[in-house]
């Protein structure tokens, strides 16, 4: 939990220096600074959902695994395999969600409506 909420207080840092260099480069639209400042915590917001979900769902994976490996230890060495390539692919889903997270803070499309 304590890295979620560093890793939260690093991106909204991040979000408010953007704005200060924004408002030095443009003049900010009115309502700009608020769009900025509820992008920051909406991308925060959805990265610990996203973190949250994939898991929640990796727990649950290698539950169910350890459980088929118990049952029928032959299979063990395949159920693992398959368990692994699975869990590869929920991360690959949460690095994704950050990538977006990002592109929101970084690379922003919608700035050019909030910033003169």
């Amino acid at each position: 939990m304590k890295k979620a909420f560093w890793l939260s207080l690093i991106l909204v840092s991040a979000v408010f220096a953007q704005e200060a260099v924004a408002g030095g480069a443009a003049k900010l639209a009115p309502g700009g600074a608020s769009f900025f400042t509820w992008l920051g915590i909406a991308s925060i917001v959805g990265m610990i959902i996203a973190a949250i979900g994939v898991a929640f769902a990796q727990s649950a994976v290698a539950q169910k695994a350890l459980d088929g490996a118990s049952r029928q230890p032959e299979v063990a060495g395949k159920l693992m395999t398959q368990m692994l390539i699975a869990l590869v692919f929920m991360e690959t889903l949460a690095i994704y969600a950050l990538l977006v997270v990002f592109l929101l803070l970084f690379v922003n499309p919608f700035a050019k409506y909030f910033l003169m």
